[in-house]
């Protein structure tokens, strides 16, 4: 029988559901409603945790794209970057140069790339629901996985801090204790080899797992650096090489190994104990950066010219290889004399730095589920972290003396969670829960900046102290059997302290930066979030919902001051969104559409400016403010469909319009320009078909082909500092054995040898230099799989 609630809510929404619908039908029309198909190829029930409880995807009133581990093989996805390709309005990229091993993430918008632990992520990143803080080493081998779910929006109340444009849930498979397992390995081009296996048995008969796995990959680099002494030998810059073809080594290689054990005891039917360590160590090269262009007239530029001898050479155009895959980075130096101050002694002799990098992360996780009583559980999550990574960069991409930096980054971390969940008769869910997390990372530098002011060095070693602890609750009032109605709320604490060290190297400290030492900036803030979300299940095939929420990002302290007077703070920026969505399951499950549509109000938004006219300097300046408002609309779909057995369809796209409402006075930004990282357009699209071969063994090829569009990378906009859109496509050919023991596949990626860059980083105005990270060529490689 139709309640009163009922039949409110149906006048009220009927309008757009109606639509929803309409749309539905427009973007598969290949089957009509009377051939509704036998449900044995309908689409998997997508089984997801993003309100604290297991709920099915299609059932869960948040834009989230969930990925299974088939699905992550079958589109040879490896990596966390790798894997948001396909979620609209999702953009995560590998960072390199001057950020480092790690990832920089946005979704709808919002997000945060820049590696310092002055900032926070935008973007919560987690592990079986520990929080990963840092962009360092975050860019995950995804090593036997059971699922991501990347969650789009703000999840301060879900999520917590900083997951203020969305969440990326990585969770992991847990030990069953089958006595099953698998050895995959993968050899192909650029010497690539990659070996990883998964084995899985009991320790004690029904009560006590182990789940064990393991990868190695190796593979060459695709840039080259070539020696410019000995390629150009009437240039004037000396040759490094004794080798005729110049060689000096190369860019974008990888070299790491990863490890898992996890344990999982079944203590009584009331109590399960979960408990995992992992370990990656990754020895790669430097990142594939190549120079893009050089301005010379900027003072970094002509700072940069360097006397070899008796000859100076300028920093030029000269200096940007005709092959993108080519660099001219020599990771050396020559000291220059200082330009203020007493004589340094240490001028004419030379840095000499290798170009690679080495990051340690590990981490363990106790998870424990104590089953109170029928309507009562509660979860205990503790966790311990720690990663460990150096690398190094060479700024001006070249064999002058204008920008060399050695960094070390060492983390460790450890949270407590707690969460209560619980029913109310059959009518109200509700998670009660607490949070603790404290960590301090010590950011230990060498930076050789002349480009900035003749004789610019010093040494840096600043320890950061954070610290926050939060309160949530969530509930689920079921009001009908159709309507839903979601609210929580989370109060966060936090603290942070930057400890400055700065201590020369040879001479004397230009600008001033001794007084930095033993100066701490502080930042101490909290924030309340809440959600408000309503879904209604109008029947079986379709779910609309509608929904308010926040989140915020913590606030901190300019961490590159050029002088005491550019240390300043920065405050926390905050998220409201406004967002309307359905779900949709068509045609007895073959087709499935997910709409969402969002307004987001993005306010005291924390941008780094280059130029800083109401600081002293105003240039070199690298200093956070928060610049202005902003209002965010975007729109996204996703569509999956089995119109037929053996085939299936899988869509995306995203549509994203960033305007500034208001803008502080001095930052250089005008109201026309763009948040960095703002992709206005994704979309993709994947096929495969499988078919059955004599004796019971199938072939299935797959096909994906996405967009990517163009961003911008620096706070104030030009055409120097605008990665371009691109087109990618990736193939797989995948063979199994009748029996599923083995498995043989031929994969390629970049299958049309497109060139193009994830990241910019646009220095003209300051150094002169602008460089960027290339992605990779076209890759082509076979696997083996055998399941045991």
């Amino acid at each position: 029988m139709t309640t009163t609630v009922d039949f409110s809510i149906r006048q009220i929404l009927k309008p757009w559901a109606l639509a929803t619908l309409a749309a539905a039908s427009v973007a598969t029309p290949v089957m009509a409603a009377d051939q509704a198909p036998a449900n044995d190829n309908a689409l998997a029930e997508v089984v997801v945790t993003a309100q604290f409880r297991s709920q099915k995807l299609q059932d869960t009133p948040i834009a989230i794209t969930a990925v299974n581990a088939a699905l992550l093989e079958s589109r040879n996805e490896n990596s966390l970057a790798e894997v948001t390709r396909q979620a609209p309005n999702v953009n995560l990229i590998e960072t390199g140069g001057a950020f480092g091993p790690g990832m920089s993430a946005s979704i709808r918008g919002v997000g945060q790339r820049d590696f310092d632990p002055a900032f926070e992520p935008g973007v919560g990143v987690y592990i079986d629901d520990v929080y990963y803080s840092s962009l360092t080493g975050a860019n995950f081998d995804l090593l036997d996985l059971d699922r991501v779910e990347i969650a789009r929006g703000p999840q301060g109340v879900l999520g917590g801090r900083n997951s203020e444009g969305g969440s990326v849930k990585l969770y992991s498979q847990k030990p069953q204790g089958d006595n099953s397992g698998s050895i995959r390995a993968t050899y192909g081009s650029r010497n690539l080899m990659d070996v990883r296996g998964v084995a899985d048995f009991a320790l004690l008969q029904d009560s006590l797992f182990l789940r064990v796995s393991g990868v190695s990959k190796k593979q060459d680099g695709y840039v080259t650096r070539l020696d410019y002494g000995c390629k150009f030998p009437t240039s004037g810059v000396p040759s490094q090489s004794q080798q005729a073809d110049c060689f000096l080594g190369k860019e974008g290689g990888k070299d790491y190994s990863a490890g898992r054990a996890a344990f999982r005891w079944l203590a009584t039917d009331a109590v399960e104990v979960n408990f995992a360590a992992d370990m990656t160590v990754d020895n790669s090269e430097s990142a594939a950066i190549v120079l893009q262009a050089v301005n010379p007239v900027p003072g970094g530029a002509l700072n940069t010219a360097t006397t070899f001898g008796s000859t100076t050479v300028p920093y030029t155009s000269a200096f940007v290889p005709t092959n993108k895959y080519t660099s001219y980075a020599s990771f050396t130096a020559i000291r220059p004399q200082n330009l203020f101050g007493p004589p340094n002694p240490l001028a004419g002799s030379s840095i000499s730095w290798s170009p690679t990098t080495h990051t340690k992360v590990w981490g363990t996780n106790l998870a424990v589920d104590w089953k109170l009583s029928d309507d009562l559980a509660l979860k205990s999550i503790t966790a311990y972290r720690e990663f460990d990574s150096r690398w190094v960069e060479d700024n001006d991409v070249s064999p002058l003396s204008g920008s060399l930096g050695a960094e070390h980054l060492f983390n460790h971390s450890f949270s407590q969670e707690l969460r209560l969940n619980g029913k109310l008769s059959s009518a109200v869910d509700y998670t009660l829960g607490g949070y603790y997390f404290a960590q301090t990372t010590t950011y230990a530098t060498h930076q050789f900046l002349p480009y900035a002011i003749k004789g610019f060095e010093f040494l840096g070693n600043d320890p950061v102290e954070a610290s926050t602890y939060a309160f949530f609750g969530n509930a689920s009032w079921h009001v009908t059997d159709a309507l839903n109605v979601n609210a929580g709320v989370r109060y966060t604490s936090e603290k942070k302290t930057y400890h400055y060290s700065r201590l020369p190297v040879g001479g004397s400290l230009v600008l001033g930066l001794d007084s930095l030492n033993g100066h701490p900036g502080l930042y101490d803030g909290s924030n309340v979030d809440y959600r408000l979300n309503a879904d209604y299940r109008w029947n079986d095939q379709l779910m609309t919902y509608a929904s308010v929420s926040t989140a915020f990002k913590g606030g901190g302290t300019n961490a590159r001051p050029f002088g005491p007077l550019q240390v300043v703070p920065f405050d926390k920026e905050t998220l409201l969104a406004y967002e309307l969505g359905a779900k949709s399951d068509f045609f007895d499950r073959r087709l499935r559409v997910n709409v969402s549509g969002f307004i987001n109000k993005y306010k005291d938004i924390q941008l780094t400016l280059l130029s800083c006219p109401s600081l002293t300097p105003a240039n070199p300046c690298a200093a956070t403010f928060n610049a202005g408002n902003a209002d965010i609309k975007g729109v996204e779909i996703e569509v999956e469909a089995h119109p037929i057995d053996g085939l299936t369809i899988d869509a995306t796209a995203s549509d994203l319009n960033f305007t500034y409402t208001k803008l502080i006075a001095n930052t250089g930004l005008t109201l026309g320009q763009e948040a960095p990282g703002t992709m206005k357009s994704k979309w993709s699209l994947g096929i495969q078909y499988e078919t059955a071969l004599a004796g019971g063994a199938t072939l299935t090829p797959r096909f994906d082909y996405s967009f990517q569009g163009g961003f911008n990378t620096n706070a104030v906009f030009t055409a120097s500092n605008r990665v371009a859109g691109y087109h990618l496509a990736n193939a797989r050919v995948t063979w199994k054995a009748a029996d599923g023991g083995w498995e043989a596949g031929l994969l390629a990626s970049n299958l049309f040898d497109k060139a193009y860059y994830t990241s910019n980083f646009d220095l003209l105005a300051s150094s002169g230099s602008e460089y960027g990270i290339i992605a990779p060529p076209r890759e082509i490689s076979v696997q083996i799989k055998k399941k045991f």
